[in-house]
């Protein structure tokens, strides 16, 4: 995760997930220097992203010098229908390759080419994102033509859980919905206040609503059934060609972004229960009392403390010294 201001409002040190994947970047760095060039070694790399993708980093055979770059999307099929090939064209035609058997895409980097250039890495580590945002790009695109999309296309972002984004347009806005599932019962609650917060206004910055169960009208035609739904309604100004990326790049991981809070905010209150716990059995153990024990002597006796001369306990529970010896003499 990176941590980013927000800026204006004050609001500080929100944290935002980064958009290339760390583990292929910090890799390819690492075969591009200089130094590891003078004696290549082989790698063979498989990783997770996000949205279910599978990342696979390879050398080729025989050449240790190349290193091939593989990821695998679920929906790719539904992203090529909306510019994802040019998407690849665009940014990546001079790494393109035969795609592995079992990947959507195939990258095969020259490290002798592009030695010492580290931004190579992370372009090539934001070919996940930057396939993601082929949908947004096409519906920015048709508005900013003056055209409409009336009846509201999704992709399946999540194969594995179901989830959706939903892309429409209404007059001068693009309107973009998620479906939200939630496994266990208490992400419901939890995601509930915390999907709640987003409808607060704040300046700058999409308009926001929140609805459980019943699909917002837009999609309500679909027979789609989700935990949520999350509406983002965006203004011209923020897919203008100066906000577009960064529009693009924090929507597309809004899904993740609200999970990842909720385990934080889980994991924040099992700290927090756990710290209580541990405080009040301090406070029970300082409770409790000595309670007297047996004293024994070295022969196993049992020993038992008689009162002394100095006690001054009364015989039947009365107050006062005890009297001690004979009634006191005088004369008769």
């Amino acid at each position: 995760v990176s941590t980013q201001s927000t800026g204006k409002r004050g609001l500080k040190n929100m944290i935002l997930l980064e958009n290339a994947n760390k583990i292929v970047e910090e890799t390819l760095k690492d075969k591009l220097n200089s130094r590891n060039l003078e004696k290549p070694s082989s790698v063979d790399l498989i990783c997770a992203d996000f949205d279910g993708v599978t990342w696979h980093v390879y050398t080729s055979t025989g050449n240790k010098k190349e290193i091939n770059v593989s990821v695998l999307i679920k929906c790719f099929t539904e992203l090529q229908k909306y510019g994802a090939n040019e998407v690849i064209s665009k940014h990546y035609g001079a790494y393109k390759t035969d795609t592995e058997n079992g990947y959507s895409v195939t990258l095969k980097i020259n490290l002798e080419a592009f030695k010492d250039k580290f931004d190579v890495a992370t372009e090539v580590a934001l070919l996940k994102t930057r396939l993601y945002a082929a949908p947004f790009n096409h519906i920015f695109d048709i508005i900013e033509k003056g055209g409409k999309v009336d009846t509201a296309f999704g992709i399946n972002f999540r194969d594995i859980s179901g989830e959706k984004v939903y892309f429409k347009t209404a007059d001068d806005r693009v309107l973009v919905i998620f479906t939200i599932n939630f496994k266990d019962p208490d992400d419901i609650v939890i995601g509930k206040v915390f999907l709640s917060e987003f409808r607060k206004s704040v300046s700058g910055a999409p308009s926001v609503d929140f609805v459980q169960k019943e699909p917002p009208r837009e999609i309500a035609g679909q027979n789609i059934k989700a935990d949520g739904f999350v509406t983002f309604v965006l203004f011209k100004r923020h897919f203008e060609a100066k906000n577009r990326i960064l529009t693009v790049n924090t929507l597309q991981t809004f899904r993740n972004y609200l999970h990842y809070h909720i385990k934080c905010a889980k994991s924040h209150l099992h700290t927090r229960m756990r710290n209580r716990v541990d405080n009040l059995l301090k406070i029970l153990n300082r409770a409790k009392q000595k309670l007297p024990t047996e004293k024994k002597t070295a022969q196993g006796r049992t020993f038992n403390r008689k009162p002394g001369a100095g006690d001054t306990a009364a015989p039947g529970g009365r107050g006062g010294p005890v009297k001690r010896g004979g009634p006191l003499r005088g004369k008769k």
